[in-house]
Formats: C-alpha cells, sequence, structure tokens
C-alpha cells in the first residue's frame, strides 16, 4: 500500500454495494499494523503509533455490530512489540475472546521476525 503516515480511520467495504463505509476511529493512530476480525470483533495488533519512538505492543478491539461504538484499549501483547506482522483469526472455542496468530513483522529493534505467536484476546 502506499504509505501516509499514520491514521486514526477505519473504514470496511460493504460488499453488497462495493462501497466504502466510515468507522469509528482507533484510540492511537498508528501504521504497519495487522488487524483481522475475531468472533465478528475487529483487533487492531501492533504498528508504530503515533508520538512513540519504537514498534508497539497495543491491542485494540472494537467489539462486534460496533459500526456505532468505540475501539477499547487492551493490555499490552505479551510476545512484546511489534510492526508488519500479519493477524490470522483461530477458529476455536477454548478461549474466552477469542485467539489471532500474528506472523512476521519486526521488532523494536527493527529486526525481521520469522516468529509465529498466539494471541489470546481474553489474557
Amino acid at each position: 500500500g502506499y504509505y501516509i503516515g499514520p491514521v486514526s480511520e477505519v473504514w470496511r467495504l460493504d460488499l453488497a454495494t462495493l462501497q466504502w463505509i466510515p468507522m469509528p476511529a482507533l484510540v492511537a493512530t498508528r501504521y504497519d499494523h495487522a488487524c483481522c476480525v475475531v468472533r465478528k470483533a475487529l483487533v487492531v495488533l501492533g504498528g508504530y503509533v503515533k508520538d512513540e519512538e519504537e514498534t508497539s505492543s497495543r491491542l485494540e478491539m472494537l467489539s462486534a455490530g460496533g459500526a456505532d461504538g468505540v475501539f477499547t484499549d487492551f493490555p499490552a501483547l505479551s510476545c512484546g512489540r511489534i510492526a508488519g506482522g500479519t493477524a490470522i483469526a483461530v477458529e476455536e472455542s477454548d478461549s474466552a475472546a477469542g485467539q489471532v496468530l500474528l506472523l512476521g513483522g519486526c521488532d523494536e529493534l527493527i529486526g525481521v521476525l520469522s516468529t509465529v505467536h498466539l494471541v489470546d484476546l481474553a489474557t
């Protein structure tokens, strides 16, 4: 994609009309983050956060049906700071809030990662 700097805007594509629809803004203005939908909730992980000098371990979530709601900050990622990773929702029933696989990216030292982290959104 084209880098325009940190943003807090969130948009979703309505596949029936092929129109972009604005959603609630992120708590932290960021770029190069990972995101996915887990149990109908939009999850945003890591990235570079405006006014922070390193990659971030922040996690935000917009709950299911949250088009009129707000993003909520969650505890920091236990795997540490990460940017540029890829998030994939895990289909499971063992977690109270769901799980995400966080693949690759880079750490706070801008070192390229080849790791896979299982992030439990309930912890």
